[in-house]
């Protein structure tokens, strides 16, 4: 797999950035931050930081488990 360049990592950040309501919304409702990271092609870490940057509360371990619902696997 081929390294992406920066200006493809900021065009995909960027995307991100554009959609943040929608975003937060689905992050508020129970999807992970892994799940969307991985829909934007944009690292986990970095979209961690805009989620506290944008103040939405971060979910830990249990209460991800509790949104996800009994005998779901972690993705």
């Amino acid at each position: 797999m081929t390294r992406r360049t920066t200006a493809e990592v900021q065009a995909a950040q960027a995307r991100l950035i554009e959609r943040r309501q929608e975003v937060t919304e689905r992050y508020r409702r129970g999807e992970s931050a892994a799940a969307l990271a991985r829909e934007f092609i944009v690292d986990p870490g970095w979209l961690r930081k805009r989620l506290d940057e944008w103040g939405v509360p971060r979910r830990d371990r249990s209460a991800a488990a509790v949104v996800r619902g009994p005998g779901v696997p972690p993705l």
